[in-house]
């Protein structure tokens, strides 16, 4: 049986991704320092698994805290190739099973991650004792749109490979089950709700989600998909 995590290890992921989506970093790094300054939370060091590229770490540490030690592990040799290449002296990088050592940590970010895990409530158990704080990035697939055209999920597990897929109540009871409690938590746009779009088409699109956002943020995410969800975590 082939697991999920080969594609990370053997370059398949990479060969689709090949940026790694670190043109999303910024923006993804911009909401977890929100959060973290919101609920006055002055972190110790900072620790990501399934850091990717390394984009999110880096830019937490030039906007967010550069004094203090982040560091970012990821099963993908190619992804931490691509990370190895940010110059700075507080983020290191680990081509390593975060899961498998031993280490506690202050604040445990898991951006976009248990969607691709394959038995993520295992997952869960196996970290949580392992930080103070979490903070948690999970796209909410599952939507009106995506019931009526499943084939929008294929593509998602097809290209960034997506196994799992939620809404915003199955990731709050997934995380409660596991014995988290949730201390904060904010929708995320989707990134070409932030982008200038390309064509009219995707102009009124984007109206007209923006408008529909502003008006219920529940509704919008359940109507249209396309939304994440950033948690913080004890």
């Amino acid at each position: 049986m082939i697991s999920s995590n080969d594609i990370y290890t053997d370059g398949t992921y990479f060969k689709k991704n090949p940026t790694w989506d670190i043109e999303d970093s910024s923006y993804k790094a911009s909401i977890v320092a929100k959060l973290l300054k919101k609920n006055n939370l002055l972190p110790t060091e900072i620790t990501e698994v399934g850091c990717g590229a390394g984009g999110i770490l880096e830019t937490l540490s030039k906007s967010f805290n550069n004094t203090i030690p982040y560091y970012g592990y990821d099963i993908s040799p190619q992804a931490i190739t691509l990370a190895k290449n940010i110059n700075s002296t507080n983020i290191h990088f680990f081509n390593e099973d975060f899961t498998k050592k031993e280490i506690n940590t202050d604040v445990l970010l898991m951006i976009d991650v248990i969607e691709h895990v394959d038995d993520y409530y295992h997952f869960l158990s196996n970290l949580k004792s392992r930080a103070k704080n979490f903070v948690f990035h999970i796209p909410l697939d599952l939507s009106c749109r995506t019931i009526l055209k499943p084939h929008v999920l294929l593509q998602q597990r097809e290209s960034v490979g997506h196994i799992h897929y939620f809404t915003k109540e199955m990731v709050l009871w997934m995380l409660r089950d596991k014995g988290f409690t949730i201390v904060d938590w904010v929708y995320t746009k989707p990134i070409t709700d932030n982008n200038k779009p390309d064509s009219l088409k995707r102009g009124i699109k984007k109206a007209l989600r923006n408008v529909s956002f502003y008006l219920h943020e529940d509704y919008s995410a359940k109507c249209w998909g396309g939304y994440s969800m950033m948690i913080m975590a004890k």
